[in-house]
């Protein structure tokens, strides 16, 4: 399945998007990022978006007991790839195409394994980074990438038609979910 046709699938259906990242390491602060733009934009119930920074393992149960059938990732990724490059699939597959961020691979493994084993379906969005150099902003070529993918999550959105989403009736809060 082609990427755009499985991101419009998961937006068809419930979805949890946890933003994993730090935004003190440039573009580690990928996901992040996006879950605030998301956010601003009210296109997702605010209870369906998290940011857990870069400890995902502390989040596995709250996210476990969430009402949705597919929880996505939202983070930095390793690959022989442009920097820009935005990946969607199921996290295991992913996982052997490349590697994820290595200061979260570990424990993103661990929080997948509790999310799937309350019967969710478990996926990665991810982007791989021009610098996560510490102490850097979100380059603007990834800033630039991340804004057009909300733009096309949007659009989707839109186009789906979702109840309770793309700004109607739902206002942005500006806190984090937990």
């Amino acid at each position: 399945m082609e990427s755009l046709d499985l991101l419009r699938k998961l937006l068809a259906e419930k979805i949890c998007l946890v933003g994993i990242g730090n935004h003190l390491r440039g573009d580690d602060g990928f996901g992040p990022y996006f879950i605030e733009k998301i956010r601003e934009k009210s296109l997702l119930p605010e209870e369906n978006l998290m940011t857990v920074e870069d400890v995902p393992e502390n989040y596995a149960f709250p996210i476990s007991r969430k009402d949705v059938g597919s929880v996505v990732f939202v983070d930095a990724v390793i690959l022989e790839a442009p920097p820009g490059t935005v990946v969607l699939g199921p996290l295991e597959e992913l996982e052997e195409v490349g590697q994820i961020a290595s200061t979260h691979k570990l424990s993103l493994r661990l929080t997948a394994r509790v999310i799937e084993e309350a019967g969710k379906r478990v996926y990665l969005l991810g982007m791989v980074p021009e610098t996560m150099e510490f102490g850097r902003e979100l380059s603007p070529k990834i800033r630039r990438v991340t804004d057009e993918l909300v733009g096309l999550l949007e659009g989707m959105i839109k186009d789906l038609n979702l109840p309770g989403a793309g700004g109607r009736g739902l206002k942005p809060t500006g806190r984090k979910s937990q």
